[in-house]
């Protein structure tokens, strides 16, 4: 117990010294509380005080002397460049603050850990008590200014390319073009597909003889020719023999601080000779009104002019004549809102020589039509069909009867053969004898070009019997050497659906020439050979002979008459070698092609595709030149339009041409960022006429149709041919789009494009990009790969002399200096240009039209910052 008294008696006297202890430091720590919060204090005051306001002798020197030259910094920042700066000046200013503030405890300033400068009594490193304040300083690291530079690089000038457009037909005689240009002309070129050798004229100053190249384009670079151009009006002849031009432009590259405008008239090309062309023209908003001036001189001759299918102006005046098509008289012809924001096709020409471009045919086609029996059947199998008309909406049902078929299909063989002037058709048709002696006969029509009689003899076939291949296709043979003459290309489309069943031959062997006409029928092989022409012949020789006269006979009208033979095999003869190899037989000694199919639909493609190749193959591009007429259409004729447009949007304006992958297609891009003042598709359609255009979305694959001449009518000869169809911006979609082009002759016949087609694009950006704020701003001597292909060299800035080499080079990495304002600026302003990033921009772009601003930034914070600590100790 009193081991235990004498414990607690201790911890009471422990207790009772620790409050007296407690008691006596209670007033030295509240002097403490105070004294910590000098530091706050000094930091409060160095960085809300401006250095300029520093009344100090050794602050206003550094002034004076231009050590200091932004006025608004804060003491704080200023210590904190001078430090970052490694100069003396940062230890000295600390002191002089120091000093002046009166500070009697220890004291010192750190930056980023770093010691400035103390005023103390006692070490640092010997202190017992310390206090600290801290603040981040943005825009001060070690090593660097706080000084920043800023650059901003554009596009001085739009470089445009202002374009004259060639119709798809512009004729016949000397031919001008006037463009008007705004600008400072950079070069020129001209592109035109044209049919004779020709002289160019500038402004009426001789430029050179050139010769025009067939079936390729003619290509003129006028860099060397510049010095004939003026700012403003220019005019543009070519001169030479009744020179036509089937498409095709000049274009002149020019650089101008003028606002884009959409065109709002359509200039026509003057003409002194015959006056005969074919174009279109566009109106890229909602048409208000529109008034038509025509200056031109007629003699013996009458002028008129349609604008889609609708003629609005029709003259036989002789004599030079102005005229005015006015907005009334042409309001109450059309209807505005069916040709806003289309592109419309036109004629203007001479009415009795208004068909100088149309091409004609020279084929002389034998449509040759299976008969037999067996055509009552379906296209699937041998069971009776449904006979249906070609207007049945079930016609392409395999349950159609063949025969049905194949007269609608025949006529749809003689729609697109005489669609085109010049070709003609010839009929036959096989069949056999319903009964003994079962002779194979035929029906036949001479070559014509009256499609009522052919239609009338195609709906009076019927089917019976066997089948004689050999007599149709002597008939044939006949109807050529009787009718056709060495002008004409000649053309067989044999049709079967089974295997042959007679001869031709006239006494043996299993060659003949019998046509099938009375007295000359061919020779069933029924009895004499068991060939009955059912699925049982199918693999066996009992038909051969049939077989080999049906190809001897294609052989001879190939051979005598250098004739094209078709095959078809029609229905269900794919399993069955004799019917497939007689036919195939036919097509490879005819030097033609076999196709086969019980698909009604596919046949259907099969015979359009045979019938457009004859028309193709058998196509002469003409012209014919009326004598003894001189008109003359003077260049100062126009179409003005007045239509309700959207503003285009600020920026520089560029051009470019695409050209098309082939003959069926060209892509264009739309990049990210840029606004499409206007896409035009660029087609050479020959003698032909462009028909179709559509786009297509490359990420989707859906179409959209922008031109098709059908909607104007079916005789293209009255109707213009669009050199340019316009692609609305709203069909156009962000990123790849494909564009298709297809020309043609009547609606019916269709022809791919032309190789030379382009796609001519006129787009706007904000052409310009600051760099971030930078350590130097030197500059550099840039050299860049421009539109055209060419490497380019200037100087950023204009007065930079020093030795830095920039590039940004198709093939090279870029090279620049990523410290450098102005570096920055050009590299992002470049990379704005190179649309598809291979190294080259996309735009032509010249020394003068490319010109650097730069903006010196001083006291902007770099995104770097440091920390400044003052610490208080004892």
């Amino acid at each position: 117990m009193k081991r235990g008294y004498f414990y607690s008696l201790d911890a009471l006297v422990a207790l009772l010294i620790i409050i007296a202890v407690i008691l006596l430091v209670v007033p030295s720590v509240r002097e403490k509380i105070e004294e910590k919060k000098a530091q706050e204090d000094v930091l409060k005051v160095l960085s809300n005080l401006k250095i300029g306001d520093v009344n100090n002798s050794y602050v206003i020197g550094l002034i004076s002397q231009g050590n200091i030259t932004d006025l608004n910094k804060s003491v704080l920042e200023q210590i904190a460049e001078f430090f970052a700066l490694n100069r003396p000046e940062a230890k000295v200013l600390v002191g002089e603050m120091f000093d002046q503030l009166n500070i009697t405890d220890n004291i010192g300033l750190w930056f980023n850990g770093k010691l400035v400068h103390t005023k103390n009594k006692t070490a640092f490193e010997d202190s017992r008590l310390i206090w600290n304040a801290k603040e981040l300083v943005s825009g001060i690291r070690e090593g660097n200014s706080s000084t920043g530079f800023s650059a901003r690089a554009f596009l001085s000038k739009s470089a445009l390319t202002e374009y004259f457009y060639f119709g798809g037909y512009v004729g016949d005689g000397n031919i001008t073009a006037i463009l008007n240009i705004s600008g400072t002309i950079t070069g020129a070129a001209i592109e035109i597909d044209i049919n004779k050798n020709f002289s160019l004229y500038i402004n009426n100053n001789f430029i050179g003889d050139y010769n025009a190249i067939q079936g390729n384009l003619t290509t003129i670079n006028l860099a060397d020719s510049l010095g004939n151009f003026t700012n403003g009006i220019n005019k543009l002849d070519f001169k030479g023999d009744y020179l036509y031009i089937a498409g095709g432009f000049v274009a002149v590259d020019y650089e101008t601080s003028a606002i884009y405008q959409s065109r709002k008239k359509y200039i026509f090309p003057g003409i002194i000779g015959l006056i005969n062309l074919y174009d279109s023209f566009y109106i890229p908003g909602s048409l208000n009104s529109m008034d038509i001036f025509l200056h031109f001189n007629l003699s013996n001759s009458s002028l008129f002019m349609t604008i889609g299918n609708t003629s609005v102006y029709n003259t036989s005046v002789n004599g030079e004549s102005n005229i005015v098509i006015t907005n009334s008289q042409l309001s109450s012809l059309l209807n505005y809102n069916d040709i806003s924001n289309k592109t419309i096709p036109f004629r203007l020409g001479l009415e009795n020589v208004s068909q100088l471009t149309s091409g004609s045919g020279n084929a002389d086609v034998v449509l040759i039509t299976d008969l037999s029996g067996s055509m009552n059947w379906r296209l699937d199998s041998d069971l009776t069909g449904v006979n249906r008309t070609c207007d049945d909406i079930n016609l392409y049902n395999s349950s159609t009867k063949r025969i049905s078929l194949a007269k609608c299909l025949d006529k749809q063989v003689v729609d697109t053969i005489l669609s085109v002037s010049g070709n003609r058709i010839a009929l036959v048709g096989f069949y056999g004898d319903a009964g003994s002696p079962n002779k194979g006969r035929t029906l036949e029509l001479n070559f014509t070009t009256n499609k009522t009689a052919l239609y009338q003899s195609i709906d009076a076939y019927f089917s019976q019997g066997g089948t004689c291949i050999c007599c149709s296709i002597n008939n044939g043979w006949a109807l050529i050497n009787e009718g056709s003459n060495s002008s004409q290309k000649k053309f067989l489309i044999v049709m079967s659906d089974g295997i042959p069943t007679h001869t031709c031959q006239a006494a043996s062997g299993c060659t003949g020439t019998r046509t099938g006409k009375p007295s000359d029928e061919g020779l069933w092989l029924g009895s004499s050979s068991g060939c009955y022409g059912g699925s049982d012949d199918c693999n066996v020789a009992d038909c051969q002979c049939a077989r080999t006269n049906a190809n001897w006979s294609s052989c001879r009208v190939n051979q005598d008459f250098n004739a094209t033979v078709y095959s078809v095999g029609f229905g269900a003869i794919t399993t069955c070698s004799m019917a497939n190899d007689t036919l195939r037989d036919v097509a490879n000694c005819g030097k033609g092609q076999f196709f086969t199919s019980d698909n009604a639909t596919e046949l259907q493609d099969i015979y359009k595709n045979i019938a457009n190749e004859i028309v193709t193959l058998s196509y002469i591009e003409q012209t014919a030149v009326a004598s003894g007429i001189k008109t003359v259409l003077h260049s100062d004729s126009y179409i003005s339009f007045d239509y309700n447009d959207s503003s285009a949007p600020d920026g520089i304006a560029l051009a470019k041409r695409e050209q098309f992958y082939n003959d069926n297609y060209g892509n264009f891009s739309a990049p990210s960022g840029f606004h499409i003042l206007e896409a035009n598709v660029l087609s050479y359609s020959g003698s032909k006429w462009t028909n179709n255009v559509s786009i297509v979305n490359s990420s989707n694959g859906l179409w959209t149709n922008i031109f098709n001449l059908n909607n104007f009518g079916s005789d293209y000869v009255k109707l213009g041919d669009p050199y340019v169809v316009n692609i609305p911006n709203n069909r156009i979609n962000q990123g790849a789009n494909q564009v298709f082009v297809t020309t043609g002759i009547s609606p019916l016949v269709s022809f791919n494009g032309s190789k030379n087609n382009k796609i001519a694009l006129t787009f706007v950006k904000p052409a310009f990009a600051y760099s971030a704020i930078s350590i130097i701003a030197d500059g550099c001597n840039w050299t860049i790969t421009n539109g055209n292909n060419n490497n380019i060299s200037f100087l950023v800035p204009s007065n930079y002399t020093g030795t830095d080499q920039c590039k940004y080079v198709i093939g090279q990495s870029p090279q620049y200096d990523n410290n450098d304002a102005y570096d920055l600026a050009i590299i992002d302003l470049i990379r704005e240009l190179d649309f598809d990033g291979d190294g080259d921009i996309d735009v032509s772009l010249s020394q003068q039209n490319i010109k650097i601003n730069a903006i010196t930034v001083q006291g902007i914070p770099f995104t770097w910052s440091s920390e400044i600590e003052i610490r208080v100790w004892r």
